[in-house]
């Protein structure tokens, strides 16, 4: 027998204190509980939920990549759903005690993949529909920069560097090196005073930027382009395309600005002391 939906919440809740996007606080968190509650009627578990959270994001961006009205509402549908099955898994791993690497694996591998295959299908189903050659381009850019590129360009380094320095031996030396050239360790816009309020107030902005509120900015986009296309008030598609070339051209100036602040920052030798003392 399956708790109640209160109880299930400070089952899945009460020992966890990860810092989530505000939509899903505001609006995905209070309907995932319910599809929890009849998913753990069924064997289906925490890992199985993320898989079909992958290819569902993939089947909607395919849906949309045709671009009529029809599809693109469908396909968004489809991804705006993965958004409530990423609590959902969390959810059933918690309630089930099933938290593991390959579960956190498979979660980073859905959100990597979902943003870039949106946007650009998104870009290219609107060029199928218009032929405008420009909305490539914005999808390309939306695609590529809607996602942070710079913080896991700093990951992988740090990660390559320790799992080297680990084997050589040479952790130690790296650490006096690196504390002799950043100071107290702050993977918070790195070293500059500037850079971290640059950080925090990015860390603001891209709570209502990035994802998943991206996903209800375009479902609601698409809802009004149905609307337009039945009274004509502007050319169908015109409000998806203004949304990908506004979103593509800052996303590239926020990216910049973001590469600008770690690289002045050092970030990569405060990240690399940082995670070497958490390990301790």
């Amino acid at each position: 027998m399956v708790e109640s939906i209160k109880e299930l919440r400070e089952i899945c809740y009460k020992d966890s204190k990860a810092k989530r996007p505000l939509y899903m606080e505001l609006f995905t968190m209070k309907i995932s509980i319910y599809v929890t509650k009849l998913l753990l009627y069924t064997p289906i578990r925490a890992d199985q939920v993320t898989i079909s959270m992958v290819l569902l994001s993939i089947l909607g961006s395919v849906l949309m990549a045709f671009g009529t009205l029809k599809f693109l509402l469908i396909g968004i549908l489809i991804i705006h759903f993965t958004v409530v099955l990423d609590n959902v898994n969390g959810e059933i791993a918690r309630y089930r005690k099933e938290g593991s690497m390959i579960g956190t694996f498979l979660e980073q591998f859905y959100h990597e993949i979902s943003t870039p295959l949106i946007f650009f299908s998104l870009g290219y189903g609107v060029f199928m529909q218009t032929g405008y050659k420009s909305v490539l381009i914005f999808g390309f850019l939306c695609a590529m920069f809607s996602k942070s590129v710079v913080i896991p360009a700093i990951d992988a380094a740090v990660v390559k560097n320790l799992l080297r320095d680990a084997q050589s031996g040479k952790i130690n030396d790296k650490l006096r090196k690196y504390t002799s050239l950043v100071g107290k360790a702050n993977i918070k816009g790195g070293s500059t005073k500037a850079g971290a309020e640059l950080y925090h107030t990015y860390d603001y902005i891209k709570e209502f930027w990035g994802w998943p509120f991206n996903v209800a900015y375009i479902n609601i986009i698409i809802i009004l382009e149905f609307l337009n296309w039945y009274y004509y008030i502007i050319p169908t598609y015109l409000m998806i395309y203004w949304y990908l070339a506004i979103y593509g051209v800052i996303s590239v100036i926020i990216q910049a600005i973001s590469f600008i602040v770690h690289y002045k920052g050092k970030t990569v030798y405060h990240y690399y002391i940082s995670i070497f003392k958490k390990g301790k």
